[in-house]
């Protein structure tokens, strides 16, 4: 469990750099297109920039489920999601050095 605890905490903490780089990318689609900080949600940056993983997951998940999440705005779901990993990580990675 121990191993497991260090493995994935490793891997929220590590692909934080991917995250900003998504967040940055919605930040240059914000700039350079007609959408808004608020009004590009995250379906609309998934369909628009990388459809086949959009269409993929609307073949396999619930499409209500997909539709209130992806309902938000791209870079709020996107922060919220970048510190939320990278603390659960860290909190994560101090919880598993105090394990036996």
């Amino acid at each position: 469990m121990k191993s497991f605890a260090f493995g994935f905490a490793y891997v929220l903490i590590y692909t934080t750099p991917i995250q900003v780089l998504y967040l940055l990318w919605i930040g240059w689609v914000i700039m350079t297109t007609e959408h808004g900080l608020l009004s590009l949600s995250t379906s609309i940056f998934l369909e628009e920039n990388i459809s086949f993983l959009y269409h993929w997951l609307y073949s396999w998940f619930w499409q209500s489920w997909l539709d209130f999440w992806w309902g938000f705005p791209a870079i709020m779901l996107g922060g919220f999601k970048l510190v939320g990993s990278t603390l659960f990580g860290w909190w994560l990675l101090n919880v598993a050095r105090k394990m036996d």
